[in-house]
């Protein structure tokens, strides 16, 4: 943040930030250090730090990294003494929905009243630095509308954000731009002038500054120059068969399906792989010590949240942002200087769109493409510029998007407004979490988390 001390009260500039950073770079840690930074200041912009993160494993993640700050979180079932419902804690790590849901009245901590006091968190809101961490994966229909709805508001209340994502999309950071103001957008780069080809820009005085065009929004890009290590990645394609004769080392196998994971985890049980997915129950789930595993054969799941390393993997066909993630956790730490990625052509697109999933494979296919870094590595053009070419804009649904607004900005609309509006859409978020149990649950630990849609 752009602050100047004084007197003891620090006087920040009203600016907005999209981080661009390389997968394992650190966005992480730029919130603790901000929550460190804020337990020994005072600012006129804002009194806490929410960390908005897509699951419950990602704000557990942070929680033990940030055992050093007075931290509390926010999501279904998080322990009594951690949690704070109304996020008036100086750093809050939560959940999209949870965020979501304060800021449109439903008072996570009085989920059965009608008339709870929806007005405490939104102060918490309205009087915090907000990041939006892992944004990409809200990029569809409801999520979309919902966070690009609260950047809106947000941005008219005068509370300042951080949107952060390994995986730049032209299409959603210039939907972000359009709905806010004053945006700084921060990109890694090798050299000055990656992150704005094929962007309407003009450069400024300093060498790394330029001022860009959204439509009729303009942001500022700040380059930041680092010659980030990163191994060679060496792209195969590999047609359905033996997975067995591709591994190598430690090997992580990443599917679409968990009903894929388990067929794939019963063929090779031989080598006592390690299986996870969404519908472990917790406790079985924190059984699991993925550094003790040789073999992990895994869906969606990895590509968020999970810090650990893998010598080589084994993926399921994918839009190229998911496929980012994944090789995200290979070699992860730089073990060595080069690895190797297999994609599995499987034929199956569900839950992607097929027409990504195919662009994706094409822009592949001739293994020119740097996976580890957005902007070019070892004479290979960077991820970022061909997933601004196949990705599509998501779309956002108005009616939503004015319903929403409506409820943010009308004091005499309330809890049961939202209702109304839940009703209709179900959720404000694509993916939501049904938590079953077989019996009746003693604690969170028998929980079995189910996605809503299956």
């Amino acid at each position: 943040m752009d602050c100047k001390d004084g007197n003891g009260f620090t006087e920040c500039r009203d600016l907005n930030f999209i981080l661009n950073f390389p997968t394992g770079y650190g966005k992480t840690t730029l919130s603790i250090e901000l929550a460190k930074w804020l337990s020994t200041h005072s600012t006129s912009n804002f009194s806490r730090l929410i960390h908005v993160v897509p699951t419950r494993s990602l704000v557990e993640d942070i929680a033990k990294r940030s055992a050093s700050l007075k931290y509390a979180v926010q999501y279904s079932f998080a322990p009594s003494e951690l949690r704070s419902p109304n996020f008036l804690a100086k750093f809050v790590i939560t959940t999209y929905d949870s965020f979501l849901l304060n800021l449109y009245k439903a008072s996570v901590g009085e989920p059965f009243s009608v008339h709870g006091h929806y007005d405490l968190p939104r102060f918490s809101i309205y009087t915090s630095l907000v990041h939006f961490d892992e944004f990409h994966l809200m990029n569809e229909g409801n999520s979309w509308t919902s966070l690009i709805g609260a950047i809106n508001h947000l941005s008219k209340t005068g509370v300042n954000f951080v949107l952060s994502s390994a995986t730049p999309n032209r299409g959603l950071e210039e939907e972000v731009i359009n709905n806010a103001k004053d945006v700084v957008k921060v990109s890694v780069v090798r050299n000055y002038g990656d992150s704005v080809k094929n962007r309407e820009c003009r450069g400024l005085g300093e060498e790394g500054e330029y001022e860009c065009n959204a439509g009729k929004a303009k942001y500022k890009v700040v380059e930041v120059k680092d010659e980030v290590k990163v191994p060679d990645i060496d792209v195969r394609f590999i047609d359905q068969g033996d997975f067995s004769k591709y591994i190598d080392g430690r090997t992580v196998i990443v599917v679409n399906t968990v009903d894929k994971a388990i067929s794939i985890y019963e063929k090779l049980r031989d080598l006592n792989p390690c299986l996870i997915h969404s519908r472990f129950k917790v406790s079985d789930r924190k059984k699991i010590d993925l550094d003790e595993c040789q073999l992990i054969i895994s869906t969606q799941v990895i590509e968020v949240g999970v810090d650990m390393s893998s010598d080589v993997m084994i993926t399921e066909q994918a839009p190229l942002p998911s496929i980012v993630q994944r090789v995200g956790r290979l070699l992860r730490r730089n073990e060595k200087e080069g690895g190797k990625l297999y994609i599995w052509t499987s034929g199956d697109y569900a839950p992607y769109d097929k027409s990504e999933v195919d662009s994706t494979l094409k822009a592949l296919k001739g293994n020119d493409v740097c996976l580890k870094d957005p902007y070019g590595c070892y004479g290979k053009k960077g991820y970022a510029e061909v997933m601004d070419n196949i990705m599509t804009k998501p779309e956002i649904n108005r009616r939503l998007f004015e319903e929403l607004d409506k409820i943010s900005i009308n004091p005499f609309l309330t809890r049961k407004d939202l209702d109304y509006l839940l009703d209709k859409y179900c959720t404000l978020t694509n993916s939501f979490i049904i938590n079953l149990a077989v019996d009746k649950p003693d604690s969170q630990e028998d929980l079995i988390p189910f996605n809503g849609r299956w």
